[in-house]
């Protein structure tokens, strides 16, 4: 194992824009010798002690670092040492280490339009707003990621900016300033590494993946002259390449519109999904050098191996994905659409999917207490091609005490089993719903009606329930 992280440990970041390199690196060059007489040998004598403790010293200090490297992964402690990739990558087409992380790791995921320069710290070289912030929770005991999506209109208290969306804390303080203010907000929830990248390196990841398998509820037209992108999908199924997955991502009908987070989740879905496929593994390596030419990050290399690890070998279950609570909300004050934090959904969301402990009292009991049925939002889609199943779900749910409940557009893309969509992360009341849908699956993501807690998306399954359960 010692043998492997020696050989991964330095792979490079280049510039984003790399210079073109001379035929000779500085490593194969020559060394230049010169000629000098001997000295008497007393100062021979002490030219050889010195040279013996110098070299002492630089062995000490090799050692020290590569023991400490390690430890950092494997000894569960974290660093803020930005990993120094200036090397070259060598082996493209070797396989990638197997690396397991050994302890739980926060990442902060940040999209930016353009200019992504990796730096020696956390600021940028460019200030731009953040166009993309993921919170992403890394957990190898339970071998599962989670995901919370926050929208870039999300206001937060800045210090000394007073309230502003949380994009703009990226060009007024970079990295370093978002982290902060994040965890701050989402309950002083640690925030170990983060990764930044522009929209080129998101359209040559999808490509190198071979594009994306996406189902697309709708039609999508979105024209982008600055970034030379032009994409027209119909709806259905369909592999998406980088031009076009982007497009799919970015696409939005008004200024207050969350379905492009919506969109996010489903790309990321299926990146997931990829990423597992044992069809994909010759393409890993390239995938890897990509990442790491084009992307600023602190993570290690054997962090990074070991993110990549338990993306590909995760449960079935275990790539878990919620929009963080809340509502576009307009003032005079603030014309702009801004996202208005719902500060009970995101302590259940930050109990529930991150493990972030609660502080005792009212704030710990609203979290962890179901919505009433009375109260609780549930949106009704019907996926299962009978027209009449939707009406007697309504009616069924009525009956049993849920008040809250409203049909929308059917799923145009037919399902087989029933799903239990959870959307603002209240899984407690999801569970007590499913005693009446003993089938149904649960789906831990923001996939259904953005305006509901709950989505059941109503399968064939669905046209059981009555015959054996509703009856008794």
């Amino acid at each position: 194992m010692l043998e492997v992280i020696e050989l991964y440990k330095n792979l490079p970041i280049p510039p984003q824009k790399p210079k073109k390199k001379s035929p000779l690196s500085k490593r194969n060059r020559s060394n230049r010798t010169s000629k000098i007489s001997i000295p008497p040998l007393p100062l021979t004598l002490r030219l050889a002690r010195l040279l013996f403790g110098s070299f002492t010293l630089l062995l000490i200090a090799t050692l020290s670092l590569t023991l400490g490297a390690i430890i950092a992964v494997f000894d569960a402690k974290v660093t803020d040492t930005v990993p120094d990739w200036r090397q070259s990558w060598v082996q493209t087409d070797s396989p990638l280490p197997s690396l397991r992380l050994s302890r739980t790791l926060n990442l902060l995921v940040l999209g930016i339009e353009e200019g992504v320069t990796p730096t020696t710290g956390s600021q940028s070289s460019l200030p731009k707003p953040a166009e993309t912030l993921w919170l992403m929770r890394f957990d190898p005991v339970k071998n599962a990621v989670s995901v919370l999506l926050i929208p870039p209109q999300t206001r937060v208290e800045i210090p000394d900016r007073g309230r502003n969306p949380i994009a703009s804390a990226h060009s007024m303080g970079g990295v370093t300033l978002t982290s902060r203010v994040l965890s701050q907000t989402l309950n002083s929830i640690p925030i170990d590494r983060y990764i930044r990248a522009d929209a080129a390196t998101f359209r040559s990841f999808i490509d190198l993946l071979g594009g994306v398998e996406l189902f697309v509820p709708e039609s999508v037209s979105y024209q982008d002259s600055t970034q030379g992108i032009s994409v027209n999908l119909q709806p259905g199924w369909q592999t998406l390449k980088g031009e076009e997955t982007l497009g799919f991502a970015r696409f939005q009908k008004k200024e207050a519109d969350r379905s492009s987070i919506h969109r996010q989740q489903m790309i990321l879905q299926s990146v997931g999904d990829r990423l597992a496929s044992p069809t994909l593994g010759s393409q890993l390596p390239r995938i890897v050098q990509l990442m790491h030419e084009y992307i600023d990050t602190n993570l290690t290399l054997e962090e990074f191996f070991g993110l990549v690890n338990l993306l590909q070998h995760r449960s079935p279950d275990g790539l878990k994905m919620v929009l963080l609570p809340g509502e576009f909300t307009t003032r005079r004050s603030a014309p702009t659409p801004y996202w208005n934090i719902d500060t009970t959904g995101r302590d259940r969301v930050m109990y529930h999917y991150f493990d972030q402990e609660l502080n005792p009292g009212a704030q710990r009991d609203r979290a962890l207490s179901p919505n009433s049925p009375r109260t609780l939002k549930i949106a009704l889609q019907n996926a299962s091609g009978n027209p009449l199943i939707l009406g007697q779900m309504l009616a069924e749910l009525k009956s049993r005490g849920y008040r809250n409940v409203y049909p929308i557009s059917d799923w145009p893309d037919p399902q087989r089993q029933t799903q239990i969509i959870i959307q603002t992360g209240d899984i407690t009341a999801a569970t007590t719903l499913k005693t009446l849908l003993p089938t149904a699956q649960f789906q831990s993501s923001s996939l259904g009606d953005l305006e509901s807690e709950i989505t059941l998306r109503i399968g064939e399954d669905a046209v059981s329930f009555k015959e054996r359960y509703w009856a008794e």
